[in-house]
């Protein structure tokens, strides 16, 4: 079966690894023959893969012409979009990917209404395009399912995972010394740091040697406004990272703490417990699916019960060794492999609609 791959947004985080594990899996099934659509800051792939270049954003009208036109001098047997944009014309099966609908379920992440409108109208056109439409989690597709009802009869599963990342290299040094809870430093709304930043404010106090370090980049001034000024001074940003520093952070740290109050999937905290880290996360959306019962669960948004189960992992190696280990085996349940096969099967699937 020959397959063509939208892949120009691998170079980003969530649909990046996303994109970079299925086409991993993906390449070692010998019946099927691959072509990856790549974009201008296009990430290395597996050796020996056909790629085609593409030089326009994938969320552009240039970019929609141009995959169309990709489609049709290709002629694949299926074609699969890994996120919501989609060809201005298609002939051909397609499977669409729609990782989550964030700005629908919280507003609050896309204020913009009229921005809101289009975001809505494009994932409505992947809806109505695709015969087969992936969604990573049984949250997601509900999500789908009840914002677009055409899909629920046509969404599979394939739920993401985080092996290939776990086994990668680990930098010998992570660059914070001592214990410390890490987190990500993604500031949207639905992420909810000021809820983490309340409740390390309450284990700060009896943790005086505990600082909170925010994997990736701060956008100015945000630490200033956003934190109080108590722990001001123990809260950072660790700035660019690559894999092998933020391995070896997750390693180093002494708890994950995932306050988020939508995800779509969560490869976070699956990326942490893969590593042995202990998990905090919030029960909400996908989180419980991904986590089962090898992190501890707090409700969203609950500054008292974020702050206790901070302070019993930080305190107690025995419940951290518990966590470590169930983390581990939970993260063991999934594989690339098995997200790609669950593809492949959807992509037999797709073609039998046609």
């Amino acid at each position: 079966m020959k397959v063509l791959v939208d892949c120009r947004m691998a170079s980003w985080s969530g649909v990046g690894r996303y994109t970079h594990g299925l086409v991993s899996g993906l390449s070692a099934d010998p019946e099927l023959s691959l072509t990856l659509i790549t974009g201008t800051d296009a990430p290395p792939f597996p050796a020996g893969l056909r790629t085609v270049p593409a030089s326009y954003s994938a969320f552009s009208l240039a970019g929609m012409f141009e995959l169309a036109s990709i489609i049709r001098r290709e002629a694949p047997d299926v074609v699969h979009c890994t996120h919501f944009p989609t060809p201005a014309s298609n002939h051909r099966p397609l499977v669409v990917t729609l990782h989550d609908l964030t700005p629908l379920v919280m507003p609050e992440v896309m204020p913009s209404r009229i921005r809101r409108l289009v975001y809505r109208s494009l994932n409505a056109r992947a809806v109505r395009m695709a015969e087969s439409i992936v969604t990573p989690s049984n949250a997601t597709a509900r999500d789908v399912a009840r914002v677009f009802p055409a899909a629920a009869a046509k969404t599979v599963v394939t739920p993401l995972a985080a092996d290939d990342f776990a086994n990668g290299p680990i930098a010998a040094d992570p660059g914070v010394q001592g214990r410390f809870v890490i987190s990500m430093g993604n500031t949207k709304p639905n992420k909810d740091l000021p809820t983490l930043f309340a409740a390390f404010g309450r284990v700060a106090e009896s943790n005086p040697d505990v600082r909170l370090v925010l994997a990736g980049v701060e956008s100015q001034g945000y630490l200033d406004a956003a934190v109080p000024r108590a722990i001001r001074s123990r809260v950072l940003f660790t700035g660019p990272l690559t894999d092998d520093c933020l391995r070896a952070l997750y390693a180093g740290a002494t708890v994950f703490a995932f306050p988020s109050r939508y995800e779509g999937f969560g490869l976070p905290p699956l990326e942490a417990m893969a590593l042995g880290t202990p998990v905090v996360a919030a029960d909400a959306a996908s989180l419980p699916e991904v986590v089962g019962d090898a992190a501890v669960l707090v409700a969203p948004q609950d500054v008292a019960a974020l702050a206790s189960a901070l302070e019993t992992l930080l305190n107690d190696a025995d419940v951290r060794r518990v966590y470590s280990e169930k983390g581990r085996a939970r993260a063991a349940h999934f594989s690339w492999r098995q997200t790609a096969r669950l593809t492949a099967d959807v992509y037999r699937l797709a073609l039998a609609r046609r």
